[in-house]
């Protein structure tokens, strides 16, 4: 089905690439990758509210449809952040197929390899967290939700400032 040895295993290589740091290049590049999840099939849609007041964007994957709150408009860094996290979510999905109402974890997958150990995984996610100074928020924000749904938003908030590596993802695990 997928190649982990191929994709999930170049993490590593594409971890150290460095971020954008021009908002008109991150939204440039946000855009392009709206558009090859487009090409996946995902659907993109832009509303005052997505899934909540407070929410920013979602992903409904079975549907594979991505909201983006158009109050991003207003802050282009944010919204390439916002973009960025709501991809890794495809990433999840496409690892268990989009035609699934299903998904699963990056770290499912990394295990499944039998490359990794569940230590080095998390180690990979706690990493690229405390790099953007975020665990804290994180780990509080993902408290209440189920374990499951708990690491998918981990690892979305550990590649959110990964650009380079979402970007790599999509192109090696998902396939239109």
């Amino acid at each position: 089905m997928l190649s982990f040895r191929s994709g999930l295993l170049g993490l590593g290589l594409v971890a150290t690439a460095s971020l954008l740091s021009a908002p008109a290049r991150a939204v440039d590049r946000g855009d392009a990758a709206l558009e090859a999840a487009q090409a996946l099939g995902v659907v993109v849609i832009q509303q005052a509210e997505c899934g909540g007041p407070r929410h920013l964007a979602t992903y409904n994957m079975g549907a594979n449809v991505l909201c983006l709150s158009t109050a991003l408009e207003r802050d282009p860094q944010k919204r390439a952040k916002v973009i960025q996290h709501e991809l890794v979510h495809v990433v999840q999905d496409c690892l268990d197929g989009l035609g699934t109402p299903t998904s699963l974890t990056l770290a499912e997958g990394l295990r499944a390899s039998g490359q990794l150990s569940g230590e080095q995984v998390n180690g990979f996610f706690l990493q690229h967290l405390r790099r953007q100074g975020n665990l804290n928020h994180v780990v509080a924000s993902t408290e209440q939700l189920p374990l499951e749904s708990r690491q998918r938003e981990f690892e979305a908030y550990a590649l959110q400032a990964d650009p380079a590596m979402v970007s790599h993802l999509l192109k090696t695990i998902c396939r239109p």
